[in-house]
């Protein structure tokens, strides 16, 4: 053992361990770098000491040497302790990765991790770390093990994985739950693999490619510690950034930890999609205690009392439990008490008779609806308690599209990503993150073409669905829903569909869908089955009637023999809803609950876990204005616009053939001289040119809009979910459609302007024209987003405008109205818009003195009592008739300032409305 003051004979520092290297320079002990021109000694590596050392990078004076530009000369250092390795980055340029995350302090490291120098070179190991012979890994739920599976079906040490001459077998440790190949039923001790088996660890399915792949750590306790060597960590996705995350989600300056005076002060950034602690997301600095939980995209983070971060990464790791969960819509109760576990890597279907429940028990897994009793557990946190800060890792695609179909498949793809993605992704990372989900799903070459629809070809019905999926892939969700994906699909494009889901689970996805009549091909691709029972006719709720394996399990389960007929047929996953209704829902209900496969796929499956910190609250949709979204929600109506050429040019041609129509038909005598014998029909004229530009003005608008919300909403409803915010989305309708109205309203102007001759002010009749266009553009989005469907919004249309024509004071002025009618037409927006122009044009046209009125004289009169008197006449104009001036003109501005604040409402009305119909 050398002495306290033996010096490294290299830099002279002090050499303060046997067989170690030094602190300082990283020289082994006995020399090797003797100085610049010296050539490099190595040291001998004896197997069995307790501690070795190499310093690893570009330099040839290295102990493992890494001649690339993207290498440090001194990059890091491993060292070999008696319980492992140890991995230290000596300030590299570009850093030293382990499992894909920076390390900033001395970090525990196996020869199973994947260890980078900077983001892609490997690092080299040690002679002495490689077996030629065998290599194994051991599985199980303890830490200690080299893939760690943290559930409650799995044993401490469950199984182990081994690699010879070319073959791998895998061996069962003596666990509880046993190992099983293909099949949950198919157990084994010991057995030969490849690498695409699937292997059960008691109900859990693990595909082998998982196994042999980078270190796995799956479970809601497995985590990797991360050591805050500084007092300032910067998170994000930048790789300048002190702890580097790879997720879409996260930004690249995304939050920041300051640690000093004992206290660790946590940071959002301005990210996207916020820094939540214990489900808050952050909008000022917080302090963070030992305990509490950091959550970042698919990241979370745990302080711990010593120090370091326990960091979880949720990617292909995410696990699903329904707690007694029922749920009720409008006092029914359609769900009641269901509980099941979906774990990671499963692709598990949802089927039952029509009203069962199906898209319910969809809905408050995702959590778009909130159980009335019950809890949903996502990797042991409260879904809906939790909600924005899982929402972004959550993908779920709907049976109707989400996407506008005008589009072309990149135009579609790359709003979306503008929408969901943070902020400072650049458009060429965006066109890469299309480009490779668009190969994931099987879509090269469509690119540019039209989505289509029925009535507009374009892409087939199953490129349509992958291209809803390929929208939710945009963000890389470890949790996929999918509501009757293969629906209107032929049996082909089905097939397709059903294997691009089965891909994905065995990448790690948690996938949910909804199945009806599935092919026998489609099915045997499924894990497991949640079949759904509700008695037709029956007001109970839909109950859970089984949950285990698809195929046969779930078959055999629902099959008679008794009933006969069963035992000569093949199997068909008709035979599971066949059997369902051979006995009433209340005995399959039982029958399950006391099977085996209860116990294995329900009971055994949901842990005891502890629920992470809550902040309490509910966390609610952000509804602040968000000018990226804006613009971006602005730029796709604009394509939409522009790719839906024949609806937009007729919109746009209403403007000219109706102002046409109105000069055609009265402009003639509204544009006459006027003189004393033909005031009153060049007034009625001019009167009802200007009734009709209002009633114009308003039609424009409603019609812009009235299919707006209606037309795109299951767009909005799945935006909505994610990021979407009301008042930016109420904008960007307003700027878009409020354009369309500009042009409409100028056009309409200028036309019976000049067929007309409108003598007033054309700046100020415009302003009161695109106010009442935008009044109707209101108008038309409240019924949009009151209609649940397109035919519905265009029939409650005549409803609305119908009393906004017969109220406005032209047909009937309003002082020869009754006192309620005359109250009901103050609300009109017609009635304001038409006084405003009416007024406008009046003041500019010649007066006409008051026709002479003949009265009777009383007695202050020097005529002679009983005789007529002739009353003194004034100049009026030609709005007298339907205005009076001494009695019922409120003006111009006051007509101005009333259709500002009918547009206020009825924009507050349409918040509301889209607030009422969130389930938020």
């Amino acid at each position: 053992m050398p002495h306290a003051t033996e010096k490294c004979p290299t830099c002279g520092g002090p050499l303060l361990s046997p067989d170690g290297c030094c602190p300082q320079c990283g020289s082994a002990r006995g020399g090797g770098r003797g100085g610049p021109n010296a050539q490099p000694a190595k040291p001998p590596i004896r197997m069995g000491s307790v501690a070795g050392c190499w310093t690893i990078g570009g330099d040839v004076a290295c102990d493992l040497v890494v001649d690339l530009p993207t290498v440090s000369a001194r990059h890091c250092r491993l060292t070999r302790t008696g319980e492992g390795y140890l991995l230290e980055d000596l300030n590299s340029t570009n850093g030293t990765f382990v499992n894909g995350q920076r390390i900033a302090s001395t970090t525990p490291v196996s020869p199973a991790d994947r260890i980078t120098l900077g983001r892609a070179v490997p690092m080299p190991w040690p002679a002495e770390t490689r077996r030629p012979d065998i290599s194994a890994i051991r599985i199980g739920r303890h830490p200690d093990n080299d893939v760690v599976l943290d559930y409650p079906m799995v044993s401490a040490h469950h199984a182990r994985l081994a690699h010879e001459a070319g073959s791998m077998w895998i061996e069962d440790l003596g666990s509880r739950n046993g190992t099983a190949i293909g099949s949950p039923d198919n157990r084994i001790q010991r057995s030969p693999v490849n690498r695409d088996d699937i292997v059960f660890f008691g109900s859990l399915r693990v595909p082998m490619s998982r196994l042999i792949g980078e270190k796995l750590t799956l479970g809601i306790r497995a985590h990797t510690l991360v050591g805050l060597a500084r007092r300032t960590v910067l998170i994000g996705r930048d790789e300048a950034c002190d702890l580097v995350l790879d997720d879409p989600r996260v930004s690249r300056r995304h939050a920041r930890l300051t640690l000093g005076d004992g206290r660790t002060l946590a940071e959002d950034l301005g990210s996207t999609n916020g820094t939540f602690v214990n489900g808050k997301r952050l909008d000022r600095q917080v302090e963070v205690h030992p305990g509490d939980h950091l959550a970042l995209g698919r990241f979370t983070f745990e302080l711990t009392k010593d120090g370091p971060l326990e960091q979880r990464d949720w990617r292909g790791n995410v696990s699903i439990e329904a707690r007694g969960v029922s749920a009720e819509v409008a006092g029914a109760r359609l769900l009641a008490d269901v509980s099941l576990a979906v774990l990671p890597s499963e692709l598990v279907a949802v089927m039952g008779p029509s009203g069962a429940g199906k898209t319910t028990l969809m809905s408050v897994l995702n959590g778009y609806s909130r159980p009335s009793s019950g809890t949903v557990l996502f990797n042991g946190q409260n879904l809906h308690a939790h909600y924005a800060q899982f929402q972004g890792s959550i993908g779920y695609v709907p049976q109707d599209d989400i996407m506008h179909r005008d589009l072309t498949v990149f135009q579609a793809l790359y709003y979306t990503a503008r929408l969901r993605l943070p902020r400072d992704f650049r458009d060429r990372e965006i066109a890469d993150r299309i480009a490779g989900v668009i190969q994931s799903v099987g879509l090269e070459g469509t690119e540019h073409l039209p989505i289509g629809s029925a009535e507009k070809r374009g892409i087939s019905g199953g490129q349509r669905k992958r291209v809803n999926l390929a929208m939710e892939l945009l963000t890389d969700p470890s949790v996929l829903f999918l509501d009757e994906p293969t629906s209107g699909l032929s049996s082909e494009d089905a097939l397709v569909v059903i294997r691009l889901l089965r891909k994905l689970a065995d990448e790690g996805k948690t996938i949910i869908l909804t199945l009806h009549q599935p092919s026998i091909h489609a099915y045997r691709m499924l894990d497991n089955l949640i079949v759904v029972a509700k008695d037709a006719g029956a007001r109970e709720p839909g109950r859970l009637a089984y949950y285990g394996p698809a195929y046969p399990q779930a078959i055999e389960f629902f099959r008679r023999p008794e009933r006969g007929g069963w035992a000569d047929a093949a199997p068909s996953p008709d035979d599971v809803l066949h059997g369902l209704a051979m006995d009433c829902a209340e005995t399959w209900v039982a029958r399950f609950a006391a099977s085996p496969l209860k116990k294995q796929f329900v009971d055994d499956r949901i842990a005891e876990a502890t629920p992470a910190p809550s902040s309490g609250a509910p966390a609610r949709f952000q509804q602040t204005f968000g000018f990226t979204q804006w613009w971006t929600l602005v730029r796709r109506a604009v394509a939409v616009k522009v790719k839906d050429t024949t609806n937009t040019v007729i919109l746009l041609a209403q403007a000219p053939v109706i102002a046409a129509l109105i000069v055609l038909v009265f402009g003639e005598h509204a544009r006459a001289v006027s003189t004393p014998a033909n005031w009153p029909q060049v007034a009625e004229a001019t009167a009802t040119s200007v009734f009709l530009m209002v009633l114009a003005a308003i039609w424009f608008g409603c019609l812009n809009a009235v299919r707006e919300i209606v037309g795109e909403w299951a767009v909005y409803c799945r935006e909505r979910m994610v990021c979407l915010k009301i008042p930016s989305y109420i904008a960007s309708k307003f700027t878009v459609l409020g354009s369309l109205c500009l042009i409409q309203s100028s056009v309409l102007l200028v036309t019976v302007g000049y067929g007309a001759s409108l003598k007033g002010p054309w700046p100020a009749m415009l302003l009161l024209l695109l106010l009442t266009s935008l009044v109707g553009l209101a108008i038309g989005l409240a019924i949009s987003a009151l209609a649940r469907t397109s035919e519905v919004a265009i029939a409650v249309l005549p409803l609305v405008l119908l009393p906004l024509v017969m109220l406005a004071g032209s047909l009937l002025p309003l002082h020869r109205m009754g006192r309620p009618v005359q109250t009901l037409a103050q609300l009109m927006p017609t009635r304001w818009a038409f006084e405003g122009l009416l007024l406008l044009e009046a003041d500019e046209r010649e007066k006409q003195p008051e026709p002479a009125v003949l009265q009777p004289t009383d007695a202050t009169s020097d005529a002679e009592p009983g005789m007529l008197s002739q009353k003194p006449s004034r100049p009026i104009d030609m709005a007298e008739h339907f205005f009076p001036g001494e009695t019922h003109r409120m003006g111009v501005a006051a007509a101005a300032a009333s259709l500002l604040t009918i547009l206020a409402l009825l924009l507050g009305a349409i918040y509301g409305i889209l607030r009422w119909r969130d389930a938020y």
